[in-house]
């Protein structure tokens, strides 16, 4: 498969050009050696910089017994893949960067969200930029621009004068198509037989391996259970209690392995919205899986199943969305949160944006083509009380409809996939 330009790769040039360390975090296979590679391929790298990867066991055990030796005798940029399998290292990365703060001396990969762990973080605090890189978006998979603002979907989300293109390079069995596919690099060749084989191979590794050493988490059949569970409630309400039930775990066990899961990468907590003027607020969060093909295989869904059974498709490209929406935050240039909304009145909007300024747009996924006045009435609600600024539904239609000054629909494929970008 031919190198595909990623999203993120202007922002690492600018990291590598001021800050001593800078690391990539994301699900295992998500493209991170791909594009460290890709850097050391970039002028005044190439001839000096140094690859190091913890999944040779050798190079692991050295790591683990003479990190001092190991890093020193390297030329810098020094890149290490799978960074949390040898925690020894950040400490000693932090005692070369103190000596030479040199920009761009470090880039580090890890399949773990490594700000969750205390001492890794505590150790690289302000000598090092976070960056996560997630499995393709449509626009990476589409090749569309990246030229600085012009494709940041996320800032005109926020924006009050929010009008997309009119016109999308998806249709609507592009779309399932994306959904069941996913965006992991390995898979897209793949047919749907061979894809299916290779989810369940990647997350029994994960399950085996990385659940174990990165977390010591010991219900290892457990927790091939709890993730079926929670491929089935996904787009759903987190019930911690429910879960527990079902794989005979105490509520505090099962949040601390959906935890495990969440930091690596394999679903997304999403927190419910909650302001003063939003008095009858549920904060229960709701869970989605950050790749839809994971997700599709996980339930044994595919193309047909949704082209026979549309009610599969609701779920499955709220989740979808929510992945593309994540995958646009990590690349923006604005700060920003994601939130949902439901309440006592069972009133729910699928997702709230929230702006570092304040701004914020409700978004709603309809998986029809059709759109109607009465389904902006949760997104109308909280736009009278001030909550958010605008509301958005995102539908499989084909135009962009405008019902209000504030109201706006538009089809999937122009919010991820403009034609002509």
């Amino acid at each position: 498969m031919p190198y595909i330009t990623r999203a993120i790769e202007r922002y690492l040039q600018e990291c590598l050009a001021d800050t001593p360390v800078v690391v990539i975090t994301g699900p295992r296979q998500s493209g991170k050696t791909t594009i460290t590679r890709h850097l050391l391929e970039l002028p005044g790298l190439k001839e000096t910089g140094s690859y190091l990867t913890l999944d040779d066991e050798n190079i692991l055990s050295i790591a683990r017994n003479d990190p001092i030796g190991l890093l020193r005798q390297q030329s810098r940029p020094i890149i290490i893949d799978e960074v949390q399998r040898a925690p020894e290292l950040i400490r000693t990365i932090k005692l070369l960067v103190d000596e030479d703060r040199q920009p761009g001396s470090f880039i580090l990969t890890g399949s773990a969200d490594l700000m969750t762990l205390p001492t890794l973080a505590d150790s690289l605090a302000g000598r090092a930029e976070f960056v996560t890189l997630y499995p393709f978006s449509q626009p990476e998979l589409k090749q569309l621009s990246f030229n600085k603002g012009q494709s940041d979907i996320i800032q005109q989300l926020l924006s009050p004068n929010f009008v997309p293109k009119t016109s999308s390079s998806l249709d609507y069995d592009e779309v399932i198509s994306a959904i069941v596919c996913g965006g992991y690099p390995e898979v897209q060749q793949r047919s749907a037989g061979r894809r299916a084989r290779w989810y369940r191979s990647y997350t029994d590794a994960i399950i085996r391996r990385d659940i174990n050493e990165v977390f010591q988490l010991q219900k290892l059949d457990e927790m091939a259970q709890l993730l079926k569970l929670l491929a089935a409630i996904s787009s759903d309400a987190l019930n911690y209690s429910n879960l527990g039930k079902a794989v005979q775990m105490d509520s505090k066990s099962v949040q601390k392995y959906v935890s495990a899961l969440e930091n690596l990468y394999l679903v997304k907590r999403i927190p419910g919205w909650h302001r003063n003027e939003l008095k009858r607020a549920i904060k229960q969060a709701k869970v989605h899986f950050v790749d839809t093909g994971l997700l599709c295989v996980l339930r044994g869904i595919n193309e047909a199943s949704i082209q026979a059974d549309r009610n599969l498709l609701g779920p499955m490209m709220e989740t979808w969305v929510c992945s593309e929406l994540m995958k646009a935050i990590a690349v923006s240039e604005e700060d920003c949160q994601l939130y949902h909304y439901r309440d006592k009145d069972k009133r729910e909007v699928d997702f709230i944006l929230s702006g570092y300024n304040g701004q914020a747009t409700g978004i709603e996924v309809k998986a029809g083509m059709t759109i109607k006045k009465e389904m902006f009435a949760a997104l109308e609600m909280l736009i009278k009380a001030g909550s958010i600024q605008r509301g958005v539904i995102v539908y499989n239609g084909d135009k962009v409809l405008p019902f209000s000054d504030k109201l706006i629909a538009v089809p999937v494929g122009c919010l991820f996939c403009p034609s002509g970008n």
